[in-house]
Order: structure tokens, then sequence, then C-alpha cells
């Protein structure tokens, strides 16, 4: 006689479990749905929000962070923490180098680019021919830049109350112009992902040594994610003198810290290897929109510090515990 035995059912994963496993593939997650949490409280408690100037007033810290971003993933620790005060330097070379030439026109704004990421290429490339440490050597670019920007425009360079890059803090139609500085790297990344040179960013910053093997050159895509840095970095000096339309020296360091606050956020591993300027983008919406709550409730902004370190914990230490269970599954 055959007898039938219930075979236990094995249990499916637990909610723990897929959070982990959906924080692995989008770190950009949680970012995300704070992002939103944060904007509908500012809705609500400031219902006329003037959506040109808001987002004019975020493009620098949001491109900022995006512009941190190919470095990091790239690997080896390689945070590029000059990345602000480079902006200020492009809006000088801008304000008190193109304008007096006669090149302060639309001509201007390929020629920032173009600088922008030969300036982040120059970074990348002592770093990795001289084979330092990346945040001693962009930490040292940070003080020549901030130096070179004190030296040069010791007070505020105008770019003219007429200058074109006024249009980015206005409007293109029905839509905000600031959302089309925001959108150019999202953009460029994303063309970036789809090319070899892309997925070899990736392999690059997960496993140098395996990508090595594999033939990638290393060294190029890892000068190549520097240079990429800087160019975001020349579009965000756009955004900057669209928000201010002047050069000014002493806000070179304004966006250093918060960017690397918001690159963490966002979900982006400091490890490498992983990420993308999404999360980064999003990581900088909640800082930004924790600060407008925070200037709307008339809280005093002595707190300001306090939320970006109890954010920026929460974020790294929740993401900590989901990418150790999704690892261990």
């Amino acid at each position: 006689m055959t007898t039938l035995t219930d075979t236990p059912t094995p249990a499916g994963p637990s909610l723990i479990d897929r959070l982990a496993t959906l924080w692995r593939r989008h770190g950009w997650l949680l970012a995300a749905l704070l992002a939103a949490t944060l904007l509908t409280i500012n809705l609500v408690a400031q219902p006329n929000i003037s959506w040109p100037y808001m987002l004019a007033t975020f493009a620098p810290l949001a491109i900022c962070a995006m512009a941190t971003t190919p470095a990091i993933i790239a690997g080896r620790g390689g945070l590029d923490v000059s990345i602000s005060p480079m902006m200020t330097f492009l809006t000088i070379v801008f304000c008190g180098g193109l304008i007096p030439i006669g090149l302060g026109g639309w001509i201007a704004f390929p020629i920032i680019l173009v600088v922008g990421a030969a300036l982040g290429a120059l970074n990348g490339a002592i770093t990795v021919w001289l084979r330092l440490p990346a945040i001693v050597v962009t930490l040292s670019m940070y003080f020549i830049y901030y130096g070179l920007s004190m030296a040069l425009a010791p007070s505020p360079l105008s770019a003219g109350r007429r200058s074109w890059v006024g249009t980015f803090a206005g409007e293109f139609g029905p839509f905000p112009a600031a959302l089309v500085l925001i959108l150019l790297p999202v953009v460029a990344w994303f063309l970036l992902m789809r090319t070899l040179r892309g997925r070899q960013l990736l392999a690059v910053g997960a496993n140098d040594a395996t990508a090595l093997a594999s033939g990638v050159p290393v060294a190029g895509i890892r000068i190549m994610a520097f240079a990429l840095g800087g160019f975001m970095a020349g579009i965000g000096a756009i955004a900057l003198l669209a928000l201010v339309r002047i050069a000014d020296a002493s806000q070179a360091t304004a966006y250093t810290l918060i960017s690397i606050a918001a690159v963490a956020l966002g979900g982006t591993s400091l490890a490498g290897g992983r990420g993308g300027v999404v999360g980064p983008l999003l990581g900088a919406a909640c800082i930004f929109l924790m600060q407008s709550l925070l200037t709307i409730l008339q809280i005093n902004q002595a707190w300001l510090g306090i939320f970006y370190g109890g954010l920026l914990l929460l974020a790294v230490v929740l993401g900590a515990a989901l990418t150790s269970r999704g690892a261990a599954q």
C-alpha cells in the first residue's frame, strides 16, 4: 500500500528579502519615495509654488550631485570633490574670459562644456597615471579652483542682465527652462549606458582586475568618467549663472558636501560599479525639498544640518542592511 504524505511547501521570500533584492536592483527607490513625500508636504504647505524659479534654484545642486557620480561609479574610491569649485571657476571663465573677447553668446555653451570636460579629464589623468587616491587629487584641485576663482574674480563678475543664460531661469513655452539643464546629464548618461563604453564603466567599477583581464582599457575608462563629471559640471555652471547672473568666487564650495550626501542618499554604491545619475538627482531633490520645507515652516536653518545628517545616516544604514540581506540570499 502506498501512503501519501504531504510535502511541506518551501516558504517564499519574506517581505524584507524582497525589499533587499529590490534595493540591490534599484537603489534609488528610497530616495524617490522620500522625495515624493517631501514634495507633497511642500505643495500642501505652499500651493502657489513658482516652478520656474524653484527648478532654477534646484538645478545647480542637482547637476553637481550628478556630476559627482561617474567618478564614484568607476570605482577605486573615485570621489571627485572638486565639482562645486569647478562649476564656479567655469562661471568665471564665462564672465571674465569669454564675454570680454566677444564669445559670450550661445557659442559659449559648448565652449564651457568642453573646458569642463578637459578639467575633469585632467583630474582623472593625474589620478590614474600617478596612481594617487582620487580624494587627494581632487581635494588638491578643489583648492586650486577655489584659489584661481578668488584670484581672477575677487569681486563678483556680471554675466549681463540680457545674457542668454537668464533664459534657463524662465520658461520654454509651458515648461520651466531649468528642466532642460537638469535633464541634459540624465540624457547623456542614458545614451552612454547604451554604448560599449558605458558597460565597460560599470565593469571597471565592479571589478577592475576582471575588466582588465577582459581587455577593457581600465585607465582610459576611469579618465572618461572624470571627464564626464567635468562635462556635467559645465552644465552646472550654466545653471548657476542662470540663477544668480554673476560669477561669485565666494560660492565655490557651496555644493560640495551636500552633493556628496545626495549621491549617497540616492542609493549609489560608494564602492563603485553600480548606480546612475537618477539616484543622485532624487537624493538632491530630497535635500532641496527638506530645505524648502524648513523655510516655509520658518524653522531655524540651524536644524538643516541635523536633517541632512539624519537623512543620510538613515539611507546609508538602511541601504547597507538591505544590501547585506540581499547578498546573503
